[in-house]
């Protein structure tokens, strides 16, 4: 697929799924790998709750979209157990995307 780089679409994600493949309305975010992430197995406790994940390694749940971004997730809802997440480390986050 081709970008036309005049469009609004520009520094967005293209996402594909089930559906086809689509637009992100937000800005792609790259998070940088690091010695320090982490990786979590998902349990059948955290399927569909990538929430508490962020909550448990961020302590704060609103965090959730960057362990989504970490792990190409689409959609946090189809989370399955047995998956392996990358946790980016917290100095990371805050130095490179929060910052």
């Amino acid at each position: 697929m081709k970008i036309d780089y005049r469009s609004r679409y520009q520094f967005c994600a293209l996402y594909s799924g089930e559906g086809g493949a689509y637009w992100g309305t937000r800005p792609l975010v790259k998070i940088p790998e690091s010695e320090n992430d982490v990786f979590h197995r998902v349990t059948q406790a955290d399927e569909r709750r990538i929430d508490l994940l962020a909550h448990r390694y961020y302590k704060d749940v609103r965090l959730w979209w960057i362990i989504a971004e970490a792990n190409n997730i689409v959609n946090p809802m189809v989370l399955k157990a047995g998956k392996v997440l990358r946790i980016p480390s917290i100095d990371t986050i805050q130095l490179r995307v929060l910052g």
